[in-house]
């Protein structure tokens, strides 16, 4: 019987700059539309509709750049996918060392001010050499009364990916022979 894991979670990344760049890009459309329009002396309804379009890319663009990433484990192997990104399949049996810790960070909120998010970072390092490393927010803030309640320790035992590592350890000690 198979065993899996399928967790979502919210991907912590620096994508301000992503952010500037799409805001950018779709500055630039816009103005080229319009210089197309007033070369061209097309037909107005062409730049209503390549205005309508380059505003709906820059949205589906921002809503994907928000969008939670995930994992799933099963009895072999951990595959990690995001969007706009290709997936990351990480095999036990390549597995050299699993590293789980927490910090705290500062997360911008919607009106410029910053509050305190805890961060859990999971570190794959493969007998190939590679290193792949994610990062997630998790649910908790240290600003809360729970998490004073919890304690740290408490609160860092439950993240998704000390978990995942419990899973994989346990699959991986079940793969290697005796």
């Amino acid at each position: 019987m198979t065993n899996i894991m399928d967790v979502k979670y919210r991907s912590y990344d620096k994508n301000s700059n992503l952010m500037i760049a799409i805001l950018i890009a779709s500055a630039v459309s816009f103005l080229l539309i319009e210089c197309a329009d007033k070369l061209f002396k097309k037909n107005p309804n062409i730049v209503i509709i390549c205005s309508a379009l380059s505003l709906l890319t820059v949205t589906v663009l921002l809503i994907m750049m928000r969008a939670k990433s995930r994992f799933i484990a099963n009895d072999f192997h951990v595959t990690f996918q995001k969007v706009l990104s290709r997936d990351i399949v990480i095999n036990y049996l390549d597995i050299d060392e699993i590293t789980v810790y927490a910090q705290m960070a500062q997360l911008r909120g919607r009106y410029g001010n910053y509050h305190n998010i805890y961060v859990e970072v999971i570190i794959f390092k493969t007998t190939d050499g590679k290193e792949y490393t994610f990062k997630n927010i998790m649910d908790i803030s240290p600003d809360s009364k729970v998490g004073a309640l919890l304690g740290t320790d408490k609160i860092f035992e439950m993240g998704k990916f000390k978990i995942l590592k419990q899973f994989i350890e346990r699959k991986m000690t079940a793969l290697t022979p005796s």
